[in-house]
C-alpha cells in the first residue's frame, strides 16, 4: 500500500469499512458458528484492519486512545496532537 498517497481521512474510511465488515461477520458467525470460510474471512479482515491501523499510526499518530496507550500518567497528552479538523 502506498501510504504516502493515502490521506488521514482516506485511511480512516478504509479502517471504518473493515470495522463495519467485522461487525457483520460477527453477527453472521453468531448464527453460523461452524462456517469455517466465514471465520477465516473474519480473521483476514482483522489482520487487514490491524495493518491499516499500523500504517495510519506510522504517518498520523495514534488511531485510538485508550487508557493503556497513555504514555504520561501526569498529563493527558492526546490533546497536544492536531485535532481532526486541523489536519490538512
Amino acid at each position: 500500500m502506498n501510504a504516502t498517497a493515502m490521506t488521514s481521512c482516506g485511511l480512516r474510511r478504509r479502517i471504518a469499512a473493515y470495522d463495519f465488515a467485522l461487525v457483520e461477520m460477527n453477527l453472521y458467525l453468531d448464527t453460523h458458528p461452524c462456517d469455517k470460510e466465514a471465520l477465516e474471512l473474519m480473521y483476514a479482515y482483522r489482520r487487514k484492519r490491524a495493518e491499516l491501523v499500523e500504517v495510519y499510526e506510522q504517518h498520523f499518530g495514534p488511531y485510538e486512545v485508550t487508557a493503556r496507550k497513555v504514555e504520561n500518567p501526569d498529563r493527558w497528552s492526546w490533546v497536544d496532537a492536531p485535532w481532526p479538523w486541523e489536519i490538512a
